[in-house]
């Protein structure tokens, strides 16, 4: 199968798109002795080339280009693609015209070809919200062994971490890395939710994702829904009860001593690759909160929420709230998560 997309076409006054079909060509020569398939999207392009420009290329397809081609499924396809194919098919090759098949949103592409094969641009997804808010798989394709949000570590990582930290979260940390550090407001901003909604499902569906397409708060508001929608919270329950009960006699202990010795000792081996991982990318965010206005405690009030979970919903309030207790503060009373996770992110290598 052969992708073409149309929103990748440069700017036609800075590149030649002679030198572009020759290209294109020359890749197809691996495919045409072979029954093969073409998906071309139209839509999000922002250049499109001009009908003398298509006439030329329709034509430089000679029979074996033609011979094995199966399919050519234009998705997206406005008035301008149809009326210039149309008239090239009934005029030079009606058996040709045969072969195209126009597809009007992402929902009917997959019921004819495998759509968790195709890396689809983050312009194709925008340009499908207009004829669709939801994309929609045949039952053959719905695979749930590809579901990330909300699916067990262990079934992710394997029983103890054998597989490594999905590549989702893999994704998302290095697109913040590379892109996101100094972006103000990162993990407190809200991305499109049609868009989150989209990038979401590709990944549940199995699809290839290039984060770096799409706004950086995407892949900062990912990271955040899969630690609050993992079945057991990053950090466990049962440490919710060692942190609300500490005594009085603890207060020789400093808080990160407290985290290091009590908390990082008592999660699974995958907790704490994920927690690692995670947190050292807090930490680095935090690092330049001089630039993304994000210090420890502000990213501890918008990520905590996220890692902790409780029956009663005012717990969970008290446990999500961020004090003022420092690395070195004695451990004198009970603790809330979000002081944990505060300290954590300030104190990250004397933690881990």
């Amino acid at each position: 199968m052969v992708v073409l997309c149309a929103c990748n076409l440069p700017d036609p006054s800075l590149v030649d798109y002679d030198t572009i079909l020759r290209v294109v060509l020359a890749q197809l020569e691996q495919f045409v002795e072979n029954d093969y398939t073409v998906v071309m999207f139209s839509g999000g392009a922002l250049y499109r080339p001009g009908w003398r420009w298509l006439f030329k290329a329709y034509r430089s397809l000679n029979r074996r280009y033609k011979k094995n081609l199966k399919a050519l499924y234009i998705v997206h396809p406005s008035t301008w693609p149809r009326l210039i194919l149309g008239t090239m098919n009934a005029v030079i090759s009606p058996k040709f015209g045969a072969k195209v098949h126009y597809i009007d949103n992402l929902s009917h592409l997959a019921k004819v070809v495998p759509l968790n094969q195709i890396n689809i641009p983050a312009a194709v997804y925008q340009h499908n919200l207009k004829f669709e808010d939801t994309i929609t798989l045949p039952d053959n394709q719905q695979d749930h062994a590809n579901r990330v949000f909300g699916a067990p570590l262990e079934r992710l990582m394997g029983p103890s971490g054998e597989k490594g930290l999905p590549k989702f979260i893999q994704d998302c940390i290095r697109n913040l890395i590379e892109n996101g550090l100094y972006v103000e407001g990162l993990f407190r901003r809200s991305p499109s939710s049609a868009m989150l909604k989209q990038v979401r499902a590709a990944y549940d569906r199995g699809n290839p994702v290039n984060l770096a397409e799409y706004d950086i708060h995407i892949s900062a508001v990912l990271l955040k829904l899969f630690l609050r929608e993992l079945p057991e919270p990053i950090f466990p329950v049962h440490l919710y009860d060692l942190l609300q009960q500490q005594k009085r006699d603890e207060q020789t202990r400093t808080v990160a001593e407290f985290i290091r010795t009590e908390v990082v000792t008592k999660v699974t081996h995958n907790n704490l690759i994920l927690m690692m991982e995670v947190f050292r990318l807090l930490k680095l965010v935090a690092d330049r909160h001089e630039s993304n206005l994000m210090t420890a405690h502000n990213l501890a009030i918008v990520m905590t929420p996220n890692m902790v979970r409780h029956e009663d919903v005012m717990q969970e309030i008290a446990l999500s709230s961020v004090g003022h207790r420092n690395k070195d503060s004695p451990v004198d009373g009970a603790l809330t998560l979000g002081t944990v996770v505060k300290v954590v992110i300030e104190h990250y290598d004397e933690v881990f």
